[in-house]
């Protein structure tokens, strides 16, 4: 017995000291270094490599993170804030279009001092592969449409008139991705708003997806920079269901002002003074 406590007392000593020197020295640090040299722990290379994951369609992913976090809140919230943020000229797939295709994610994290490893599991309105075959059909639309040839308002309105006669609303509300408005022709507002979105953006004419209310309702559409000003622009509200079912094209959501704009209301990340500073919106509707 007495040799049991010998052990005991002397197995506690030394894990006192290995956590007294850890917090010293960082020895985990050190020990997850030398297994992992190609983990750099650094926020931002690990923001890039949520995106890219997520940008290629995975469903799961395991990365390790060395460094210190104020909370384990970064990894579900800021972290995948900033992954949003990030807008690459050369895709139409991130950004706001990202944001909208993803539907939940889920984040498991578990380690020791400052070494964590943190398993996200995604999920998507949308596949890779749907995705691909989006932006594929856009190429030839826009190759047939000779867009590069026309005006930025011509672009905006070509868009906005071939989503209309091209989709109609579902009332069921089960199809809500880009792909369901232009390969199945038939979504709800997100899908409008998420497949002009990547439209207006592969064409050059600066564009985000606003979110908030439409008639009290929850609802999203498009801003639109023409002429050095932003309009709004709803391709839903465009697309009128008629009671013979009969598909029609109106223009009385189509580059408003604010004013114009009725019906809808922002949620409050799209009032905020900085947002509000980087869209200046016009004060007038556009006239051709």
């Amino acid at each position: 017995m007495r040799q049991f406590f010998k052990f005991l007392f002397s197995l506690i000593f030394l894990v006192l000291l290995l956590y007294t020197v850890n917090n010293r020295y960082h020895l985990t640090d050190w020990l997850f270094f030398t297994g992992y040299a190609d983990q750099t722990g650094n926020a931002q290379t690990f923001v890039k490599d949520v995106r890219s994951a997520m940008l290629e369609g995975l469903t799961e992913i395991e990365l390790r993170f060395v460094g210190k976090v104020e909370s384990m809140e970064w990894f579900t919230e800021d972290a995948i804030d900033l992954v949003y943020e990030i807008d690459d000229k050369r895709t139409s797939s991130d950004y706001d279009y990202l944001r909208y295709k993803t539907n939940s994610i889920y984040a498991h994290i578990v380690g020791f001092g400052n070494v964590l490893t943190i398993t996200y599991e995604f999920e998507y309105n949308e596949t890779a592969k749907e995705t691909s075959q989006v932006d594929e059909t856009i190429k030839k639309l826009f190759q047939k449409w000779e867009i590069d040839k026309k005006t930025d308002y011509e672009k905006i309105k070509m868009i906005h008139d071939y989503i209309i006669e091209n989709s109609s609303y579902d009332t069921d509300t089960e199809n809500y991705s880009a792909y369901d408005n232009l390969i199945n022709k038939r979504s709800t507002c997100q899908g409008y708003m998420s497949i002009a979105y990547k439209m207006f953006t592969e064409a050059g004419i600066p564009c985000r997806i606003i979110t908030g209310t439409g008639n009290k309702d929850s609802h999203g559409w498009n801003i639109v920079k023409l002429g050095g000003k932003w309009y709004n622009i709803d391709c839903t509200w465009d697309d009128p269901l008629t009671s013979d079912g009969k598909s029609i094209s109106t223009y009385d959501y189509f580059l408003k002002s604010n004013g114009d704009f009725k019906g809808h209301k922002r949620d409050e990340e799209f009032k905020k003074e900085e947002f509000c500073q980087n869209y200046v919106m016009s004060k007038v509707s556009y006239i051709e």
